[in-house]
């Protein structure tokens, strides 16, 4: 694998070590973070090491160990300033799954001018221009398979812990669709095999993560389906756009929207399906785009019309403006692209 051993030489000559991930972090986001944690602990027992996330994790992630004591950005009493102050004497910062700071949202100001040398770790297309040494590979169905591949080519599996392979595990299945999509080899399943070994249960980690959600996670999908689902037969494409104050109504947290820009895919014709949620501070709309088969691709859209990217099948953005005006800016995409 390049750059191993100038990995290798970084890790060994760290002190203290920073992990973070993209805003709203998703399963693998936090399943590759929690993982690479716990193995530079293994590994480097006198190296210091944090995670730190831009916001809150889901609810049903809290259980992976070291969720719980990751510095969270944005948390109303000390988020910043303890980022900050962590930041102050860390020689290393490790960035996992996504590819440019920018996708950090508010904790970016905290990285961008920080003089220790940053490591990418992602599978996400066309990573920017701002890491001293990038591992990037679009070939991998996570970017926990990828920690799990630097782990294994650094010579230290037999460090991973079982709580190490859980969350490598989530990380694997949730971006994946429980290997329904986003593998493309045979060495997936092989690592997930190699995680069965090291004595996780496939099936309660599954569970934890689909069969946790809320009464109020499950009306609201309902909702979505019923009421705000639009479909448009002849542009082979759908699209659900929620209103701050329905995400109220149905008390939204972070993760209640897990999956939903998938449902409208389950129509036979549809191949393209958008999700449209206004953020909490109503300063934009977050958008969530999908897309099936081998000719469309969504990242292409997310970066044309909506500030953003992602992979070939599934991507994001941002759209500035009111949640109506994100409807109808969509709509006449479809009609000049589709």
């Amino acid at each position: 694998m390049n750059n191993i051993e100038a990995l290798r030489s970084m890790l060994s000559n760290a002190k203290q070590c920073l992990v973070t991930a993209h805003v709203n972090p998703d399963g693998d986001a936090v399943g590759a973070s929690m993982a690479w944690w716990s193995y530079l602990k293994a590994a480097y027992p006198e190296m210091e090491v944090r995670v730190a996330f831009p916001n809150r994790c889901p609810e049903f992630l809290s259980w992976i160990e070291g969720v719980n004591q990751a510095i969270i950005y944005t948390d109303a009493k000390d988020g910043k300033e303890a980022t900050q102050r962590y930041l102050k004497d860390c020689d290393l910062i490790c960035c996992l799954d996504f590819n440019a700071l920018s996708r950090l949202d508010s904790m970016s100001e905290a990285l961008t001018d920080h003089s220790a040398p940053r490591v990418l770790i992602d599978h996400h297309q066309r990573p920017a221009d701002e890491f001293n040494l990038v591992f990037s590979d679009i070939s991998m169905s996570s970017t926990s398979e990828f920690i799990y591949r630097i782990v294994d080519a650094l010579g230290g599996k037999t460090l991973l812990s079982k709580s190490a392979a859980e969350a490598l595990y989530v990380g694997l299945i949730t971006d994946t669709g429980s290997f329904s999509f986003g593998v493309n080899t045979p060495a997936t399943f092989r690592m997930a095999a190699d995680l069965m070994e090291l004595g996780i249960d496939k099936n309660e980690i599954a569970s934890r993560v689909y069969d946790s959600y809320s009464e109020k996670r499950m009306r609201l999908l309902g909702y979505c389906l019923q009421s705000k689902m639009r479909v448009f037969p002849k542009r082979r494409a759908a699209y659900i756009a929620l209103s701050r104050s329905e995400l109220d109504e149905f008390c939204f947290q972070p993760g209640d929207s897990e999956g939903f820009v998938n449902f409208p895919l389950s129509i036979k014709k549809v191949a393209l399906s958008a999700l449209f949620m206004e953020a909490s501070d109503k300063t934009h709309i977050r958008v969530s785009l999908r897309s099936k088969g081998n000719s469309l691709s969504v990242n292409e859209l997310a970066r044309k019309y909506f500030n953003g990217g992602g992979h070939f099948n599934a991507s994001g953005g941002k759209y500035f403006g009111a949640l109506k005006d994100c409807e109808a800016y969509f709509e006449k995409i479809l009609k000049d692209e589709f």
